[in-house]
């Protein structure tokens, strides 16, 4: 077996979870001849152009004293309903145990990340024959509480955390979803009525009144209808843009991670991921072996986001899509793992042996809590409001920020605009033109629970304010450094949203021998935007 003919089979294995996609090569940054990158020259003759902006002094009004608080949410998660999660086990079992270990996994990364709310989503091929109470994944004698209608009817669960974990008030939402190709009901009260719409596609060749059908459905259900893996070609942003889809992702884990495989520096990313799979002293902390992949970001659902942004409002969310079933084939003993085991010593062996990729802090590379703690969404919620209809509520209009905490925790990003007589309007807003923007970059960064590191003053922060309109987006102004307001005169139409990329310097020392990854530039933070009307 030859090198080619070794990853060939490492990429036919390594994911298994359907219609998943994403990867990165270790040594990639981001395209700058993209508007999602540090600009290039002609981005900064642009902005030298640009209308003079105010820098703090003044600035309008806090999160705080607008009366929103910050919440996390994920969204796009697998568990033991999905034939593919939890290494296949349920499917394995002839559907007959559910791998209560691998929920349990589930239940206690959400609770130590401080989730606030889950969207359950899994697979429809065995969610829809269950109980819908079953799909809650509720354990009342562990304190977990059945949220149901006044008939009784069960709809959803709050999770009962450890004492200092969970969200503001020490627990956690779960409702429950369900993704085919593309389609992505999240929070559903029951099952659809018509089961049938279960196996639609929602895509390009799918007939128009199907997609209406299917919305309508999930409406009657208590949901709303999200677009899982934008970045795949058969689902064009027209097609999103005429239909009742109030959100999509811009990112996806999996997707990533096929990147890598697919269109990346397979040989690359395995030597990269080796260093973390080392559990001696001075080896790279694990849950930065992420940025092997950030470094290779798909483009195409941030792009395809930013065009439907365009003609209405819509929301951007990152997709988890995690499942617990990236798994190694077991090679054996052989010549071309000898050869692979001169660069990729760690690698070599987690071939030989096979299964889940155990990195150098003993969990999987795609433990639920890694995932969770790589990107999140945040959502903007009335502080005063019902936890999970406050979050809903949130999505649904676009105040909504996506953050890859593995490069640490961003506070205080914002966008707003203000209208002509001083009223503010929230992120994920439509407003007229005359209007001014208001953009704040983020802090320094700030360790996440798992990091090693303490100050990320060392960071190399760059923000983008970036408008779109159908012939593509520009750069229209830009911040270079932390907690900086600045001002713009929202005078051209367009969708605008905030961009911040990172260099993140600040971890070089808990990088060890691959601080070479702390030279890179990474996407950050993505707020969702505000639209200008014509």
């Amino acid at each position: 077996m030859n090198r080619l003919a070794l990853f060939a089979l490492i990429a036919s294995f390594a994911v298994v979870a359907c219609d998943d996609s994403g990867g990165a090569s270790p040594d990639a940054q981001p395209d700058a001849d993209t508007a999602t990158a540090v600009p290039d020259a002609d981005a900064a003759d642009a902005v030298d152009d640009a209308p003079d902006v105010d820098i703090e002094p003044p600035h309008p009004a806090t999160r705080a004293e607008r009366g929103l608080s910050e919440v996390r949410a994920i969204i796009h998660l697998h568990s033991g309903f999905s034939h593919d999660a939890c290494d296949e086990a349920f499917e394995k079992s002839g559907e007959a145990e559910l791998p209560w270990s691998c929920v349990h996994r589930m239940k206690a990364a959400l609770c130590r990340e401080q989730i606030a709310v889950a969207f359950m989503t899994d697979h429809p091929s065995f969610m829809r024959d269950q109980p819908f109470a079953d799909l809650l994944y509720a354990e009342p004698e562990a304190g977990d509480i059945v949220l149901t209608e006044g008939d009784g009817t069960p709809w959803g669960v709050s999770f009962q955390c450890p004492e200092g974990q969970g969200a503001l008030d020490g627990r956690m939402i779960l409702v429950v979803g369900f993704e085919g190709p593309h389609t992505m009901p999240i929070g559903l009260r029951k099952h659809l009525e018509d089961h049938s719409l279960y196996g639609i596609r929602f895509s390009d060749s799918t007939p128009p009144a199907d997609l209406d059908a299917l919305t309508a459905g999930v409406r009657a259900a208590g949901g709303r209808v999200t677009i899982a893996h934008s970045e795949e070609t058969d689902l064009s942003w027209q097609t999103i843009a005429d239909h009742d889809v109030p959100a999509m992702e811009l990112y996806n884990f999996h997707a990533n991670f096929n990147q890598v495989l697919n269109e990346g520096d397979l040989f690359g990313a395995l030597s990269t991921l080796d260093a973390f799979i080392d559990d001696s002293p001075g080896a790279p902390e694990a849950d930065l072996a992420g940025l092997a992949m950030l470094g290779t970001y798909p483009e195409a659902a941030l792009e395809k986001w930013r065009r439907v942004s365009v003609a209405r409002p819509i929301t951007a969310i990152a997709g988890s899509d995690v499942h617990e079933n990236v798994l190694l084939p077991a090679l054996g003993p052989s010549i071309i793992l000898d050869e692979l085991a001169l660069d990729a010593p760690h690698v070599a062996k987690a071939l030989e042996v096979g299964g889940p990729l155990l990195m150098g802090d003993g969990e999987r590379l795609d433990a639920y809590e890694r995932i969770f703690r790589w990107v999140q969404n945040r959502v903007l919620i009335d502080g005063e409001a019902d936890p999970l209809a406050a979050v809903e509520a949130g999505i649904d209009a676009g105040r909504l920020i996506v953050v890859f905490e593995l490069l640490g925790n961003a506070v205080g990003v914002d966008l707003l605009a203000e209208l002509q007589d001083g009223t503010l309007r929230e992120m994920g807003s439509t407003v007229p033109a005359g209007s001014t923007l208001w953009v704040r970059s983020p802090d320094a960064p700030v360790p996440g629970r798992n990091a090693r590191w303490t100050d990320g003053s060392a960071a190399e922060l760059h923000a983008s304010v970036i408008r779109t309109t159908a012939e593509g987006s520009e750069t229209v102004a830009t911040l270079d450094g932390p907690g900086q307001w600045r001002s713009l005169p929202l005078d051209a139409p367009g969708s605008y949203h905030l961009e911040v990329t990172l260099r993140p310097l600040h971890l070089a020392a808990s990088l060890g021998p691959r601080d070479d990854l702390a030279g890179f530039t990474y996407r950050w933070v993505e707020t969702n935007a505000i639209r200008v009307e014509p």
